[in-house]
């Protein structure tokens, strides 16, 4: 996705066409979440709004920021369709949005460059933290503390490949993850068998295992820590 990105980004009408295209869900979750109510797209303008928004992250995106993609895609987004709303509310005193939900950002001044670096800065800081604390609370039901992972992070690059790979097919596999968020238990035998991983590799790398898994699984929610999630290219290819 990154290649595509790049791609779009250097004038290729296709890969722009296909990036769209692969963002569609992406941007429909993203403006129901602004909106606050089930959205179609025969029906609802913002759905139309939010895909141009992306159009326009892709044009702006500089990953010199330090923000991934998806997460400033997500920002443009909110920002496109709070505008909309407010100019709406402005005409048809639309019901069911109240202004004080957009945390007084007034987001015309967006297209200074100055005022855009700032908005983004303090969004950026507001949803790392609050991604930060969500992650804290799914580890601390599963008994994981921060200082568990720094103990448990993989030192040699092919472990750590190892351990990246059986969490990624441990957050594919529905019934596996389901079975660990219920339990509280990695199911260390089936996925040794699925993995095709040593069961005592995999039981030394748990709680890895198990806190990737979390980010891999629900990437949407934790869109800054996946960034950081990656697969060795060659796994990322098969």
């Amino acid at each position: 996705m990154e290649e595509k990105l790049a791609s779009a980004q250097s004038g290729d009408s296709q890969a722009r066409e296909d990036l769209i295209a692969a963002y569609r869900s992406f941007v429909m979750r993203a403006v129901v979440k602004v909106c606050g109510r089930g959205m179609e797209w025969s029906r609802d303008d913002e759905l139309s709004i939010g895909l141009i928004a992306l159009n326009e992250a892709i044009d702006r995106f500089d990953d010199q920021r330090g923000v991934p993609f998806p997460a400033f895609a997500r920002l443009i987004i909110k920002s496109r369709i709070m505008d909309y709303l407010r100019q709406q509310s402005r005409h048809n005193n639309l019901s069911g949005v109240s202004l004080d939900d957009f945390d007084g950002q007034n987001l015309s001044f967006i297209e200074s460059s100055q005022a855009w670096d700032l908005y983004l800065q303090q969004e950026t800081e507001r949803e790392r933290e609050e991604e930060i604390g969500r992650y804290k609370k799914l580890l601390n039901d599963l008994e994981i503390c921060f200082d568990d992972l720094v103990k448990a992070s993989p030192k040699h690059r092919d472990a750590r490949a190892t351990l990246l790979r059986a969490s990624k097919l441990l957050s594919d596999e529905r019934h596996l993850f389901s079975q660990l968020m219920s339990t509280g238990k990695l199911p260390v035998m089936a996925l040794s068998r699925l993995a095709g991983i040593n069961v005592k590799t995999i039981e030394r790398g748990r709680k890895y295992i198990i806190a990737t898994s979390i980010i891999w699984h629900f990437c949407e929610d934790f869109l800054y820590l996946c960034s950081f999630v990656k697969l060795p290219e060659k796994e990322a290819r098969n």
